[in-house]
Order: structure tokens, then sequence, then C-alpha cells
């Protein structure tokens, strides 16, 4: 089982008006992320969510129950796909500044971590 890191950043709520990760539904539905090719094979139903919101240092965890792929027009009117994420139970945790390898405002704002790698970085939650 694999877990999947979010990027919550506060930057892009001020910038571009989207919700912060408190009021975001609940947490219920997580929206617009970029998964590659690699983090879409590693990613199922089932597998679990680690939302992290580095700026208030908060973290939620819940499990994902389905996963929307989309459509959408850049700036500069190419399509690029998004992925639509839909989560349950999901809770409150600890927060763990969970390392990206090419920089925080890289990858998307995505990360697929083995469950044992997880557990490592940021302990049994």
């Amino acid at each position: 089982m694999n877990i999947l890191v979010l990027r919550h950043s506060d930057e892009q709520v001020k910038l571009n008006g989207k919700r912060d990760v408190i009021s975001a539904s609940q947490l219920e539905h997580a929206t617009g992320y970029a998964l590659n090719r690699y983090q879409l094979a590693a990613t199922s139903v089932g597998d679990s969510a680690y939302i992290i919101d580095r700026t208030n240092n908060i973290a939620f965890f819940g499990e994902i129950i389905s996963i929307v792929e989309r459509y959408v027009t850049l700036k500069n009117g190419n399509k690029d796909r998004r992925q639509d994420l839909k989560l349950q139970n999901v809770k409150s945790c600890k927060f763990v500044d969970v390392p990206f390898v090419k920089g925080w405002e890289t990858q998307r704002g995505v990360k697929v971590l083995p469950r044992i790698e997880f557990d490592k970085i940021v302990g049994s939650l």
C-alpha cells in the first residue's frame, strides 16, 4: 500500500483564490492535483492520502475512495490532466514536513511513498 502525500500551498490560496486546507469541503474533496503516470500507477482506491499545509503546520490523513481525471486549460492554451480525489475518514494528525527531493514548490504538489518509507519519515499515525 502506498501513501499519497498532497501539498496544500497557502501561497496558492492567496494568489489563486483556492480554498484553504481547513475549509476545503472538510477535505473530502482534494481537487486539481497533477499526478504523473508513475504516481497514477502507484496510487489506487483504498490507499491513504496525507495532506500537509506547511505554512500553518497542520496535516490530515484520509482514505482515497475515488480518483477522477479531467482536463484543464492552462494560461498558455494547452490542456493538462488533473486528478480530483474523493477522501473519507479524514482526520487531523501530527504535521511532519515530508521532504520533496526537488524542493517544496516542485513536483506538482504530489509525492507517492510506500507505507514503510512513510512510516520512517512520519511515524505511525
